[in-house]
């Protein structure tokens, strides 16, 4: 059972988080001004802290900092903080954020993480939307999102298959200054030169036997956004020339045509290959990687953070009245996910469909998944929060 201590002005708010959270058999205080906050604090030495900014905020966040029980701390706002804000908020130790009006199962699966990040590390953990992770590797990751947010520099996104890339990609262009226009993507792999070519820089009538019509590529069409090129590394040397040509001076010409157009757009590119592998051997220009990876973030295997697991299968399950048997999810921390967050996030939809009285249990796993540690063994155990 957490200690929770909700400091908020308004007493509907108040009385709603109060009693849902208890309904989860924590200990709720509700206190509704700066002062009670603080003392309550220093009395109690809460587990974690909801609170609404106008309740004193700068203080209650100063006196967390102090008390033995390093508290996890919620910050209730009225709008999606800006990337300089969200700094600010981590710098200030606050862990996540939840937006009015509220949504109860927004608010379930922000404590119930922000709780878990605690358990794992004494360190206050950073938490961005839509993201899942308290690791100190994910944190890593985290913090150059934000760094990459705040600037308007290409970006080069690694890791395996399945990892993530695009998302981390839209959460950057998501928190950027160019949030409000578009966030296009286009995969790499498997297209003939033309057709890629077409793809990213348009085409005239006439450019090729069937170029019919007039066509915009997706830099045209991605003005003033961003642009992700997935598994960039597949480029062939004409294209690879020509996305240099365009970063040099964000001049592009569709095909068939010698009329260059302007186009401000920001870049961003990832791989599930090494690109340094690749200018070794002679299939990726260095000058293009170079320029293309101003900002580098890796995103580490699933199998490297083992203890990310829980976090991101309750993030799966936010959105239904899906429990998980603890048997269940060490299980799945056992798993060597070699398909990554995209292979576990199936995973967790299958056992869903599987399952029965909304609740998985070890037998709704996939059966790959089953044969797999019933082999290795379990060498990871899991831990869930007490209820009482």
């Amino acid at each position: 059972m957490a200690r929770i201590l909700i400091a908020d002005h308004l007493a509907e708010r108040r009385n709603i988080l109060s009693t849902f959270l208890r309904s989860d058999e924590h200990a709720i205080i509700p206190v509704a001004r700066e002062g009670e906050a603080v003392k309550t604090m220093r009395e109690t030495q809460p587990d974690l802290i909801i609170l609404e900014g106008t309740v004193g905020g700068a203080r209650i966040l100063n006196e967390a900092k102090e008390l033995d029980s390093q508290p996890a701390i919620i910050m209730m706002m009225a709008s999606m903080p800006s990337t300089d804000q969200l700094v600010e908020l981590m710098n200030q130790g606050v862990n996540d954020v939840l937006i009015s009006p509220l949504d109860i199962r927004d608010v379930q699966t922000k404590v119930q993480r922000s709780l878990r990040g605690r358990a794992v590390s004494s360190g206050l953990q950073l938490r961005l939307p839509e993201l899942a992770g308290s690791s100190e590797k994910m944190q890593q990751v985290f913090r150059k999102i934000l760094k990459a947010a705040a600037a308007d520099h290409p970006v080069f996104i690694s890791g395996e298959s399945g990892a993530g890339k695009q998302l981390v990609a839209r959460q950057i262009h998501q928190l950027s200054s160019r949030k409000d226009r578009e966030f296009r993507s286009v995969y790499c792999l498997g297209l003939a030169e033309a057709e890629l070519e077409s793809q990213l820089f348009g085409h005239e009538p006439g450019a090729f036997p069937w170029a019919i019509v007039q066509r915009q590529g997706e830099l045209e069409l991605s003005e003033g956004g961003t642009l992700y090129l997935e598994e960039a590394g597949e480029l062939t040397p004409l294209l690879q020339a020509k996305l240099l040509s365009f970063l040099e001076g964000r001049k592009l010409q569709r095909m068939g045509s010698a009329r260059p157009l302007s186009a401000d757009v920001r870049l961003m590119a990832g791989s599930s290959q090494s690109l340094v592998r690749k200018i070794e051997e002679g299939k990726f220009r260095a000058d293009l990687f170079y320029r293309l990876s101003v900002f580098q973030i890796e995103i580490p295997d699933l199998r490297a953070r083992i203890n990310d697991i829980p976090d991101l299968v309750y993030y799966f399950l936010s959105n239904y009245e899906v429990q998980i048997a603890p048997e269940a999810m060490e299980v799945l921390m056992n798993y060597s996910w070699p398909g990554s967050v995209e292979e576990l996030k199936n995973g967790v939809e299958q056992a869903m469909n599987s399952c029965e009285n909304n609740r998985i249990e070890i037998r709704d796993l996939p059966q790959i998944v089953l044969k797999s540690v019933a082999v290795s063994g379990r060498k990871h155990k899991f831990t869930p929060l007490p209820k009482s």
